[in-house]
């Protein structure tokens, strides 16, 4: 595996090294590692995301929608923003987000390509639909679709990039001298390698700009090991709490037993929900206090 490890980093260095060349070695690592999260992460990114709900936070991004109008006489409007707020529930994100499902191939063929924003059609049927819905029907929506720069694509490459580089980096010295040898891995450091992997993939959260749906136990599962305090420390810390959050879970374990999730640790966890971070974002509070009871379920051999 020390080869394998080496191979993504120097290729992860390299600007010009293909995504896919990059992804194929995680792949092959989540093999050897038989690590089910980086594999299903890698053959995401190869091949696309199957659902939105599949999709990790840093492939979401913000657009907002426009459309062409035509009315009498061969009047009309072009590129005329359409606004969320006017759109059903079920159809705000057709003003709102954009997720980027497709594989990491399509996007560097758009990175390359010379026009500086990108369309994502309305489907016909939904365009359809609105079509007398704006300008007091005035004027018909003819077509529709969102709308985000050249840039945007660019910037999520970097992102994968970078956080295969950092998982690479993180795993190697996490690992020492055992990386080399996959015989010589332990249980606690498989805890710990999880815990890596997780952090760096996003979590295969989807959070989406104030439509945050997470299934807390889908997100959390084989992070922390049963009375890993080190693991669960080292996962709550990258989660965003602070070492006085630590200590004072130290103290309501304690209080409660050290066995169980008691009243205090309740307590605790009803109020460090709203500070938990999963893949660098915020997820909310009654989300925050579900992963948390996960992991300190995890730990206490619950799960």
């Amino acid at each position: 595996m020390s080869a394998l490890l080496d191979d993504i980093i120097s290729l992860a260095v390299d600007g010009k090294q293909p995504l896919p060349d990059i992804l194929r070695k995680c792949l092959l690592l989540g093999h050897e590692l038989k690590n089910e999260t980086l594999k299903t992460w890698a053959n995401q990114e190869l091949n696309g995301y199957p659902t939105t709900q599949t999709i990790p936070e840093y492939r979401v991004v913000q657009a907002e929608a426009k459309g062409n109008f035509t009315g009498r006489f061969g009047s009309g409007a072009r590129n005329w923003p359409i606004p969320s707020a006017a759109l059903n529930k079920e159809h705000r994100d057709f003003g709102e987000v954009v997720y980027l499902a497709q594989a990491v191939s399509a996007y560097q063929d758009v990175a390359n390509q010379e026009q500086d924003n990108i369309a994502f059609p309305w489907p016909s049927n939904l365009a359809l639909f609105y079509q007398s819905r704006f300008f007091q029907g005035r004027y018909v929506l003819v077509s529709a679709w969102q709308e985000i720069s050249k840039s945007t694509i660019v910037e999520l490459l970097d992102s994968i990039r970078n956080r295969t580089l950092n998982m690479a980096l993180q795993l190697k010295d996490e690992l020492g001298t055992s990386y080399a040898d996959l015989s010589r891995i332990q249980a606690a450091e498989t805890s710990k390698i999880q815990n890596i992997i997780f952090q760096n993939t996003g979590g295969n959260t989807n959070v989406a700009f104030g439509h945050a749906s997470m299934d807390a136990s889908a997100h959390t599962q084989n992070i922390v090991a049963a009375g890993d305090r080190q693991a669960l420390e080292s996962v709550l810390s990258n989660a965003g709490l602070e070492k006085a959050d630590l200590e004072k879970l130290d103290e309501v374990i304690r209080a409660d037993g050290g066995k169980k999730i008691g009243a205090k640790v309740k307590a605790w966890i009803s109020e460090h929900g709203a500070k938990v971070l999963v893949g660098g974002g915020k997820i909310g509070v009654k989300i925050g206090q579900e992963v948390l009871t996960e992991w300190l379920m995890q730990y206490f051999g619950l799960k």
